[in-house]
């Protein structure tokens, strides 16, 4: 069944980023924002979960949109709006760790839970955990840049949202690299 062309538009919500931000902006649309909720939201979670622990997670992944909530009547100055919502986060995520003098976190043996694992899948289970413990031991720095390229970032726009020089996200990528592979043995990817 083919739909008329008019209600294609209605419900066609492939608009990018960039325009639902826009028109949210010059008209109050909330709709706009929601959409933009929608698709970086868990994405933005999951960055900051990464970096912290689940609670501060929450309450930065919360500011960072009242953030842009308040920026309604401001002109878009940024063409990309991912790396500028994943700026945001990263500067409201800094300001709370400062606020709370946190830069490191507890390592996750000190507050895992004693888990039953299932024997098929216990070998990938414990490489999951091999790579979650390294990745933890990883500099905050080093560690937030792997992140952001496993989201999909390029070294060009993590240079953008750290506010870092295009060498220097290459470099911290290169030891992030070199550290996980020493941690895990060559034989892991």
């Amino acid at each position: 069944m083919k739909l008329p062309s008019m209600i294609k538009g209605w419900i066609n919500t492939s608009s990018s980023p960039e325009k639902l931000l826009n028109k949210y902006i010059e008209t109050g649309d909330k709709t706009c924002l929601s959409l933009l909720v929608e698709q970086f939201n868990k994405p933005l979670f999951h960055y900051l979960l990464s970096m912290s622990d689940r609670s501060l997670a929450e309450d930065v992944v919360q500011t960072t949109w009242l953030k842009v909530l308040k920026l309604q009547h401001l002109p878009l100055t940024h063409q990309n709006v991912k790396g500028w919502l994943y700026t945001i986060a990263r500067n409201t995520l800094f300001d709370e760790l400062k606020r709370m003098k946190r830069w490191q976190w507890q390592s996750l043996d000190e507050i895992t839970e004693v888990m039953e694992w299932n024997p098929l899948i216990n070998k990938n289970a414990e490489r999951l955990v091999q790579f979650n413990q390294a990745l933890e031991q990883l500099p905050f720095f080093q560690r937030e840049a792997f992140i952001f390229q496993q989201d999909g970032f390029s070294v060009s726009e993590i240079a953008q949202i750290t506010n870092e020089s295009f060498e220097t996200v290459k470099s911290r990528l290169r030891y992030a690299r070199k550290h996980l592979k020493q941690a895990l043995g060559n034989n892991h990817e």
